[in-house]
């Protein structure tokens, strides 16, 4: 690489900087990007931290690239592991190379080893799914289901808490989710009140909170290809409770009636639930790979064997 364009982590972020190069690299003029989205995901979303990885032309100063490690903490048999997604990876368009991809995946590589960092992870699109796997050894791990449905109003529908939690607070949403927090003996990421609370302060969407005795739902109204949607993001199941197919379609049927949008859209893993909702979108409508990429720095552990993976768990919800 030449030595003007250096590699390193940004110790002080500009988020409206950020922003306005990622508008420029992803071609969004017409719908920018907003800075407040970046301060909220690298700064709260997963509550474990984030590090960014940029890009500088030293002969300006000025930043051209970067990509994001947002950390995450997984329950597994063996205790609680660390882990990192890569996201956000943006470089403009004059500065493009393979040389360039590299310094920064191999930068990123020093912090996971810093950091002490076991698991690398990646939900990319099409595009950037080869990237990843080169310069980085990130492998297809999981391809996650894929599934809608259309579910509409009932006159009775039993579910205990149906209801907007958009600016609700986090003592609020903290109070309403800890009976769900997840459990130490499921494989997945961890989340309790707290954590839940950070993630559903995107300041650019709304979402809602749905539970029976047994079972919790996060949603939030969508739009694809200009269809207006209920994206399921997260089923949560009570600690020691068995969840049945009626507490699915209950929630599913909440979650439609809050946002007044009877199509809805899933995708993910989840083993503890009876049975997932909708029906498998045929090959041709995945609108996204939905495959979940996976790197171990200690493979010679035990594997990971995720019980649990949703949207929830990535930027997409």
């Amino acid at each position: 690489m030449e030595p003007s364009i250096t590699a390193s982590v940004e110790t002080e972020h500009d988020y409206e900087e950020t922003a306005g190069l990622a508008t420029i690299a992803f071609g969004r003029q017409a719908d920018p990007f907003d800075p407040a989205r970046f301060a909220w995901f690298y700064e709260r979303a997963f509550s474990e931290g984030a590090t960014v990885v940029r890009l500088t032309d030293e002969r300006t100063g000025q930043k051209i690239g970067q990509i994001a490690m947002v950390n995450h903490a997984i329950a597994t048999p063996g205790g609680i592991e660390r882990a990192s997604a890569l996201v956000d990876l943006f470089i403009l368009p004059d500065y493009r190379g393979g040389a360039r991809l590299q310094t920064l995946y191999d930068t990123v590589g020093e912090q996971f080893q810093a950091q002490s960092i076991r698991f690398g992870l990646g939900m990319p699109n099409k595009k950037a799914l080869p990237v990843n796997e080169r310069f980085f050894q990130l492998m297809a791990y999981r391809r996650l289901d894929l599934r809608g449905g259309l579910q509409p109003p009932a006159l009775r529908n039993k579910v205990r808490i149906s209801e907007e939690v958009t600016g609700a607070g986090a003592e609020r949403i903290t109070e309403l989710f800890a009976p769900f927090a997840t459990s130490p003996s499921e494989t997945g990421l961890i989340w309790d009140g707290s954590r839940m609370a950070a993630r559903l302060a995107n300041p650019g969407q709304h979402y809602g909170f749905h539970a029976t005795d047994n079972l919790a739902l996060i949603s939030s109204p969508r739009r694809f290809k200009n269809v207006p949607v209920t994206l399921l993001i997260g089923f949560f199941v009570r600690q020691g409770a068995r969840p049945r197919k009626r507490d699915i379609k209950a929630l599913v049927t909440s979650a439609t009636a809050l946002w007044r949008r009877p199509a809805f859209i899933y995708a993910g893993l989840h083993r503890s639930l009876p049975a997932l909702p909708g029906w498998p979108f045929p090959e041709r409508l995945r609108f996204s790979p939905m495959v979940l990429q996976l790197r171990d720095f200690a493979s010679e552990r035990e594997p990971l064997d995720l019980d649990r993976f949703q949207l929830i768990d990535f930027d997409f919800g």
